[in-house]
């Protein structure tokens, strides 16, 4: 199952390549129903509920505590502090017990797919996908896409 909040393209993405290769979506978006760039898209927002919370990246808070695990897509792996608000995500995946992976343009599917894999029992994985802001990374989007379509393709956990 693919989290998200809908509000970067990163999480659009994956949440378009969870419906097309027919994994359930879930999630969390503001609860005003808009991100920086105007209204979430019905068809992103389709399968998410407004969050109760106000504040800054309420629903994404909300979302690390509905998953099992957090996948955290940024340009660069090695850094992604340098991305807005990705350091706060990933210390609340830690302070929650959540796992928490960091891939880039160039993480291997088949590594995600292990670490996803080492995780638990088929299926019981619930994979929060985020990524910087959509105005901050356009190719945000095609990277969770290729992620999560591959591990459907490569993965027990599917």
């Amino acid at each position: 199952m693919i989290v998200h909040s809908g509000q970067t393209g990163v999480e659009r993405g994956a949440c378009h390549a969870a419906r097309a290769v027919g994994l359930p979506t879930l999630g969390v978006m503001p609860s005003d129903g808009r991100d920086e760039l105007g209204r979430i898209p019905p068809e992103i927002s389709a399968d998410l509920v407004a969050g109760l919370e106000r504040g800054y990246r309420a629903a994404v808070r909300s979302c690390v505590e509905l998953a099992t695990a957090v996948l955290v897509v940024v340009p660069v792996a090695a850094a992604p502090s340098r991305f807005t608000a990705m350091s706060v995500v990933i210390s609340a995946a830690a302070k929650s017990g959540r796992a928490h992976y960091v891939a880039d343009t160039v993480t291997n599917v088949h590594d995600v797919a292990e670490w996803i894999d080492s995780l638990g029992p088929d299926g019981a994985t619930r994979l929060f996908v985020t990524g910087p802001r959509g105005t901050r990374w356009t190719s945000g989007e095609a990277v969770a896409r290729r992620l999560v379509s591959g591990l459907a393709q490569v993965s027990a956990w599917r």
